[in-house]
């Protein structure tokens, strides 16, 4: 199997790990992903810095948090700059949720690491790993501009 390939078998099954852990919590991953960036920004973000974060289309990220917001995850205000542009705050449900879903994830990324290390894979191994997709994430940013 060609290492790209093998790359996208395991990011799936990593994918779908970290789906079954979030939904458990009652969070998609993208779900999970716009708590986790505004988790740290107690001003908020527009949701177009969201969208490019999460490196999706602007029009991609509108329905999200519209359901976002309409579960009470999120508030929306116009921003304080610029009245044309929303600002997207975590809300203390929003806090709480992504507190538990975090930590369960946390959880799910040390059982990996002791897996992997019970496999025999030493931190050596893992450095070299990090180091290879680094440069094939590398190559293909330098494939788009």
């Amino acid at each position: 199997m060609h290492l790209a390939l093998l790359i996208l078998k395991t990011a799936g099954s990593l994918r779908k790990a970290a789906a079954d852990v979030l939904g458990e919590h009652g969070l998609s991953p993208a779900q999970f992903n716009v708590l986790n960036l505004l988790s740290d920004q107690p001003a908020g973000m527009s949701a177009g810095a969201l969208a490019e974060e999460l490196v999706v289309d602007p029009s991609n990220i509108t329905g999200l948090l519209k359901r976002m917001s309409r579960d009470g995850f999120v508030s929306t205000a116009p921003s304080p700059e610029d009245g044309r542009r929303l600002v997207v705050k975590l809300t203390a449900k929003g806090r709480a949720r992504w507190q538990k879903a975090h930590t369960a994830y946390a959880a799910e990324l040390s059982r990996l690491d002791a897996a992997l290390t019970e496999k025999g894979v030493s931190d050596a191994s893992r450095r070299a790993a990090m180091k290879t997709l680094g440069a094939i994430e590398d190559h293909c940013d330098e494939l788009l501009d």
